[in-house]
């Protein structure tokens, strides 16, 4: 019989049974009985490295940095109709706990490459897992439960954002869909224009790879919008001074002055 609990294996997502000593070597994660066997919360788990969902409860969804989408997965971030290129926003980065887990498939694919480096990885992935945190907590106080913003929502040229609108409970009103390729419709500008001007939203956020011109048709439409760029960090920095890290920090600036925190 099993001893109290049940191994999780981080990579195919399936429990087995086994020893706590035995899984920890394996790298898998041990769950006590009582971690996994509220079966009252189960629901979808997304995970952000192979953004597939697999069935799980809240707790453990988090401890593996996977994110939780409860038994509303399939609305989130799935795309529209007319967008079946794309199944699903590949911007998991932009949530830095998505981010995390990820560096935690780096780390144990360097490690498996490289075993001679292991403490010298292991160190700087737990220094890097540690500056992740602190960027999430400072998402999480800007936009939390503790938040002082007065707007509430974002408007966007590019649904890049869907993982940081998921994790810090953000709306955002965007002009194109998933695909950045896709041209809009006059209807759909119209559309974002008008919640502009309901919201009355003062800003609107590019990525740093678009045109001016390629908003111009809604800048023009709009008296006094400020353009501002939220970066989704697909290409190298134009400013080799700026990383992750720095970038995510702009961002979180330049959200808190959109939404009037």
């Amino acid at each position: 019989g099993h001893q109290g609990g049940v191994c999780h294996n981080l990579t195919s997502h399936e429990n087995y049974e086994s020893n706590e000593v035995d899984c920890e070597a394996a790298g898998h994660m041990w769950m006590e009985d009582g971690d996994h066997a509220d079966h009252d919360g189960e629901g979808d788990c997304h995970n952000t490295a192979t953004h597939e969902n697999y069935e799980s409860n809240e707790a453990d969804c988090e401890a593996a940095g996977h994110m939780w989408m409860g038994d509303h997965s399939e609305e989130e971030i799935a795309a529209d109709e007319n967008e079946e290129a794309f199944e699903f926003d590949p911007h998991s980065w932009l949530d830095p706990l998505a981010y995390k887990a990820q560096v935690g498939v780096v780390l144990d694919a360097l490690i498996a490459t490289f075993p001679s480096g292991e403490a010298s990885f292991t160190e700087n992935a737990a220094a890097y897992m540690g500056q992740l945190d602190s960027l999430h907590s400072d998402f999480d106080s800007a936009f939390g439960s503790s938040s002082t913003c007065t707007g509430s929502s974002i408007a966007a040229n590019h649904n890049a954002y869907a993982y940081m609108a998921e994790r810090y409970d953000l709306e955002f009103v965007t002009v194109h869909g998933l695909d950045p390729e896709g041209e809009p419709t006059a209807a759909d500008i119209l559309e974002v224009i008008e919640t502009i001007e309901e919201e009355g939203i003062t800003v609107f956020f590019v990525e740093e790879y678009t045109s001016q011109t390629a908003v111009a048709a809604i800048v023009e439409q709009i008296d006094g919008i400020e353009i501002m760029t939220l970066y989704t960090m697909e290409l190298q920095p134009s400013d080799s001074d700026d990383d992750y890290l720095s970038m995510m920090r702009k961002n979180l600036e330049g959200l808190k002055t959109g939404l009037g925190c």
